[in-house]
């Protein structure tokens, strides 16, 4: 009766050790692809591209191609702050969370080409206060064009 016993538990344990083994990598899975591809510029320099010092804490952010949802994120840093940026949805959700390096300047491109439509905030921390706060508008507009011709 023993043997019956180990019989019915076998398929159980096998089971288990299989989750056991699999939950780590499928949940390693999930986290490498986002949305968000940053391709990073940092630069340690006093002045920005047009010879003027930075002297205050600035953020801009601005689409690259009009036909593409591809955005310029840049974070005029002066004091070196340890900064995180959030980009949230219009719930409120954090979508991607990045800690930005302590330099002066902070330049990176975003691809938000897999997100559906709606309002999406990019938000600069320092800590818990809140500096600085940029929101887009995702809107999908369709149209629809008939052609009509007559045939002789």
């Amino acid at each position: 009766m023993k043997h019956l016993r180990f019989v019915f538990l076998a398929p159980k344990a096998a089971l288990l050790l299989f989750a056991t083994i699999m939950f780590p990598i499928l949940h390693a899975a999930a986290q490498t692809k986002t949305f968000a591809y940053s391709t990073s510029r940092m630069a340690n320099e006093k002045t920005v591209d047009n010879g003027a010092p930075v002297e205050s804490f600035n953020v801009r952010i601005m689409q690259l191609q009009k036909d593409q949802l591809l955005f310029q994120l840049s974070v005029d840093n002066p004091s070196n702050d340890k900064l995180t940026l959030y980009i949230k949805d219009n719930f409120n959700n954090t979508l991607h969370r990045e800690v930005l390096p302590a330099t002066l300047r902070f330049e990176a491109r975003y691809n938000l080409g897999s997100l559906e439509d709606g309002d999406y905030t990019f938000e600069i921390r320092s800590g818990k206060t809140k500096l600085a706060e940029k929101s887009i508008a995702i809107k999908t507009q369709t149209m629809i064009n008939r052609n009509v011709s007559v045939i002789e």
